[in-house]
């Protein structure tokens, strides 16, 4: 019995310290591995695919400030515009047609009206533009239906980023909107169609409305931000084609 005590007491001598000083000397002595942790992007599902070249994601942040003057989408009151990268569609067109002459603007407009916080991009297609290599392809247009809205509207914008209690989603021809909250404020997001062209659209308008004093969006204010925002279709660079009267 007393060779197997032994023999227990020996094989735990490495891992016991009986002072603090023998403790911290044996911690000196162990050397730490380097451990480098990186997390996994996380890619949603919206994120996967996209019809156009390029990134069409609405970032605040890194998008430049332009007079509200210059921007393809506008509000009737004072606002702070915000443009982001030109798109090109990535639909195949047939041989021989230049796959670049495509030109999607995509703009934002920021701004408040009375008890309402607003924030709306669009994506605006002059389908008469006419660049020096000629008229834009026919598969050149403003693309929606391509992901489920349901999934696309928590990444919208900077404002849908804060949302919770995503809800009541309606789909429309040309209109669909969800509900959230962003803390005690109620707000709805929209996906507007403008008119059609070819397999899509001249424009497409996503846009966020919230509500700054605790009432529930009501389609008078969506139809108000509706008709008071401005899409300019005519695209003024680089185009020969003088604007439509």
């Amino acid at each position: 019995m007393r060779a197997a005590r032994l023999a227990i007491m020996l094989a735990l001598a490495p891992v016991v310290c009986l002072t603090p000083r023998v403790c911290s000397a044996q911690q000196q002595m162990v050397p730490l591995p380097e451990v480098t942790v990186t997390a996994p992007p996380i890619t949603p599902s919206y994120k996967k695919f996209t019809p156009y070249f390029g990134n069409p994601r609405v970032e605040e942040d890194k998008w430049p400030d332009i007079p509200c003057s210059a921007s393809r989408i506008g509000f009737a009151t004072p606002s702070n515009c915000k443009t982001g990268s030109p798109q090109e569609t990535m639909t195949p067109v047939l041989p021989g047609i230049q796959q670049s002459n495509c030109r999607i603007a995509h703009d934002l407009v920021m701004t408040s009206s009375g008890n309402l916080a607003i924030e709306a991009d669009a994506m605006v297609f002059d389908p008469y533009y006419v660049s020096a290599i000629g008229h834009q392809h026919t598969q050149c247009y403003a693309e929606s239906g391509y992901s489920d809205l349901r999934d696309e509207f928590p990444d919208m914008n900077r404002t849908t980023r804060q949302g919770n209690e995503w809800r009541n989603f309606v789909a429309g021809d040309d209109l669909s909107t969800m509900e959230f909250t962003i803390g005690a404020n109620d707000c709805i997001a929209l996906e507007k169609r403008g008119p059609r062209w070819g397999g899509g659209y001249i424009y497409v308008i996503h846009a966020s409305i919230c509500r700054t004093d605790r009432r529930a969006v009501a389609a008078t204010d969506v139809d108000y931000v509706l008709r008071s925002l401005q899409v300019r279709q005519y695209e003024p660079a680089g185009n020969l084609a003088p604007p439509s009267r």
